[in-house]
């Protein structure tokens, strides 16, 4: 072995990694980087977080961040790409066009899909609209108990506990959850379509509240627990 061969072998990835590495990842354009975090991201990734991991500073570093996506986005539609970029759960996150969704059940048929019962997605649906709602509301509402459903749905992190009522013995209030608007591709409560009969009219604690710019790496941590152990798979639409 030659000695410029040695001293090759001999040179450990620390002497060139930190010093070569970021001066190539800061010479790639904005857009670049942040279309290769969000390709390999499984969740929605917010504006400061992705500000964070991209070394931006400033006041306006997430205002870079959302013009890098707009224009990754008209690149996408002008290129009649197969996916695009989608604002979900007060993130963004890579989704593939709802028309592409056919072709996607050939890829993941194999794949192990836990689907909601009738029952369930109609108690999800009432906890839905009319949140934040009691389980006796629930109940009156279906005509049958829902106990077990909204167990489940817990489970699943679609619901959760979201209060108390004022009412003797503070039985618990429930509403959905980011997971909800996650797997069901809603950016926030407002996206819901309008059901005769439905109305928000009550103060809801919007799962998606937290979405402006200054709250974004909270409310994405808040997700990625939410994520750690959901059972639901979901296809993005």
């Amino acid at each position: 072995m030659s000695t410029s061969d040695e001293a090759t072998l001999g040179s450990s990835p620390t002497d060139a990694g930190p010093t070569a590495e970021p001066s190539r990842l800061e010479s790639m354009p904005l857009t670049r980087r942040i279309e290769g975090l969000l390709m390999a991201a499984d969740k929605p990734l917010g504006e400061g977080r992705l500000a964070n991991w991209l070394g931006l500073s400033g006041k306006g570093r997430e205002a870079q961040v959302r013009e890098a996506i707009g224009h990754l986005n008209t690149f996408y539609s002008e290129q009649d790409r197969a996916f695009r970029i989608e604002r979900l759960a007060g993130g963004w996150q890579l989704l593939t066009h709802p028309e592409i969704s056919p072709l996607l059940d050939h890829v993941h048929h194999e794949k192990k899909r836990r689907e909601l019962s009738p029952a369930q997605l109609e108690t999800l649906s009432i906890v839905a609209w009319r949140q934040p709602v009691l389980r006796a509301e629930i109940d009156e509402l279906r005509g049958v108990a829902s106990q077990d459903h909204l167990r489940l749905l817990t489970e699943h992190r679609l619901v959760q506990i979201v209060g108390q009522a004022e009412v003797p013995g503070r039985p618990n209030l429930y509403g959905t959850s980011r997971e909800f608007l996650r797997v069901f591709g809603l950016g926030s409560l407002d996206d819901l379509p309008l059901v005769d009969g439905f109305e928000r009219t009550k103060e809801v604690p919007d799962s998606s509240a937290s979405s402006a710019p200054q709250n974004e790496e909270v409310m994405t941590k808040e997700v990625e627990a939410s994520e750690e152990n959901a059972s639901v798979d979901s296809t993005p639409a």
